[in-house]
């Protein structure tokens, strides 16, 4: 017994060296990917503050609008080219009928179903600050909404050639961007990649400058809704550093329909559900109204 006791401990010790030997050696796991989550954007409400529609010659006849959504979705990574993705949901008109009358001035309509224009994004990147330390990528998703106002002629492909347009600006500038290696600069850059010269609003202006004037469905302004995914302490440091960024404005000389870009908004997807309320109106345009929105 006693000369086995010391060899089973210097043998037990020598497994023991061993098997710490071959930790150390062993190669890690490999980067697994960031989180990802699924967000989506609807329109909620509409109050018509004027009317579109009212015609005054010696009385004032027609003071009611049928308002509806187009919203024209879009995504991207940072840095990945050719990864943009764009498209567009047409919400239910409520009065689909020729004699049918929406809201008159002053009052509002609650949108419901295929009216709220859902847009559904699926497998968002929801980085954090490590998971980009590592190589993944921040990704965008966003809706370019517009107000509209029905006047049951349509709109033709004029969404869908925005859509068209809003892809190929995205993977000509925000595909091929580098993001900081600080990340409180990177609203700044995004802004800059939308709003600056040569930016994403600089080309998005030119591809549309082409589209014909379309006597259809009324425009009576619109706002893009910028979401980067992103969570944990990335998520807080973008929402830190976006509430005192101002959202660019874009406007569209000679056409009403796309719209005139009345600003926006520009935040995480990571924190919890957005509430988005905008009454910019149309140049030219008669009618405004107040649309709100959630994102989340």
């Amino acid at each position: 017994m006693t000369r086995t006791t010391p060899r089973r401990f210097l043998a037990a010790v020598a497994l023991t060296s061993t098997f710490a030997v071959l930790a150390a050696c062993q190669t890690p796991p490999p980067y697994g990917g960031p989180p990802t989550a699924s967000r989506s954007f609807s329109a909620n409400s509409v109050t018509v503050n004027s009317s579109n529609d009212k015609t005054c010659v010696i009385v004032c006849v027609g003071a009611n609008d049928e308002p509806f959504n187009i919203h024209v979705w879009f995504r991207v990574k940072i840095g990945v080219p050719n990864s943009a993705d764009a498209g567009v949901v047409t919400g239910d008109n409520a009065w689909p009928g020729l004699f049918d009358q929406g809201p008159g001035e002053g009052g509002s309509h609650t949108y419901t179903g295929g009216q709220r224009a859902t847009v559904n994004f699926s497998n968002i990147n929801m980085p954090d600050v490590l998971d980009l330390a590592q190589g993944a990528k921040l990704e965008i998703a966003g809706v370019w909404a517009w107000k509209m106002e029905a006047d049951l002629l349509g709109v033709g492909g004029l969404a869908t050639t925005a859509a068209n347009a809003i892809k190929t600006a995205l993977n000509n500038t925000l595909a091929t961007a580098s993001l900081p290696s600080d990340p409180n600069f990177i609203v700044d850059v995004i802004l800059g990649a939308i709003g600056g010269v040569g930016g994403f609003f600089s080309a998005l202006g030119g591809l549309l400058a082409s589209i014909v004037p379309f006597a259809g469905d009324d425009s009576v302004g619109s706002a893009m809704y910028v979401g980067i995914g992103a969570s944990g302490t990335l998520a807080d440091i973008i929402n830190s550093t976006a509430s005192g960024a101002s959202f660019p404005s874009l406007a569209l000389p000679l056409v009403t329909v796309p719209p005139d870009i009345g600003g926006g908004a520009i935040f995480s997807l990571g924190s919890g559900t957005k509430t988005f309320s905008n009454n910019y109106t149309n140049g030219g345009v008669d009618g405004r109204h107040t649309t709100s929105y959630s994102f989340g």
